[in-house]
């Protein structure tokens, strides 16, 4: 009888050392949510969504074995930063087991490009001025920090660039106070506007989306700063 409750014993205790071992193993995986407009779904010049730095990051974690999971449902084209934001004050829902909330705790990775859409198409009505940098900054300042109190992920903001609606000085004034936002909230900033200076990046000069090639380069610089 004692032998059989010492093997019993050991049957227990294995079971649950391999259970351990096995969330252990789990919980070194990453999770990694995409947010951003159409720069974040790697958007086309044709209305299609292409292979975006997300997609790269999502194939470099798989490939390492390193992935649990990757979410881009806070990603699309014409996304904007208030749309966003009420988006996590109310907590939506992302599917029915998942609130938005609970999707931005459990990451591990959070990448995030947003407004390159929204500030172009005030630049094309002539809606873009101090004012509206300044609420727009504003906006920003409270998405990261609310997604500082929800979770510890690892925050990469991806900073505005040049193109042919948006101009440099914009651009400096932009991506100086994401600076400041991504030191005060201890994220990093993956700074873009000196890549795309190269115009081989474009599917057409004319075009503010760029295209694989720059999405494998954004990819790397992410990777690098891990």
């Amino acid at each position: 009888m004692r032998r059989r409750n010492k093997i019993l014993l050991i049957i227990i205790i294995s079971s649950i050392i391999t259970y351990l071992i096995f969330f252990n193993y789990k919980s070194k995986k990453i999770n990694i949510v995409s947010i951003g407009d159409g720069i974040a779904s790697g958007e086309t010049s044709y209305n299609l969504e292409g292979i975006s730095y997300n997609d790269y990051l999502k194939e470099y974690f798989n490939s390492k074995k390193l992935l649990n999971n990757y979410n881009n449902s806070l990603t699309s084209k014409n996304y904007n930063l208030l749309h966003l934001n009420n988006d996590i004050d109310n907590n939506i829902n992302i599917n029915s087991h998942l609130k938005i909330q609970q999707l931005i705790h459990n990451a591990n990775i959070i990448t995030i490009s947003i407004g390159e859409e929204e500030l172009t198409k005030l630049s094309l009505t002539n809606d873009l001025n101090d004012n509206t940098i300044k609420d727009f900054i504003k906006n920003y300042d409270y998405l990261i920090n609310k997604i500082k109190e929800l979770s510890d992920a690892k925050i990469f903001i991806i900073s505005f660039y040049i193109n042919n609606y948006l101009s440099n000085s914009n651009v400096i004034i932009l991506n100086a106070n994401l600076l400041n936002i991504a030191h005060k909230y201890n994220a990093s900033l993956i700074n873009i506007n000196d890549l795309l200076i190269n115009k081989d990046y474009f599917f057409n000069k004319k075009d503010y989306y760029f295209n694989y090639k720059a999405h494998q380069e954004i990819a790397d610089m992410i990777i690098n700063s891990l």
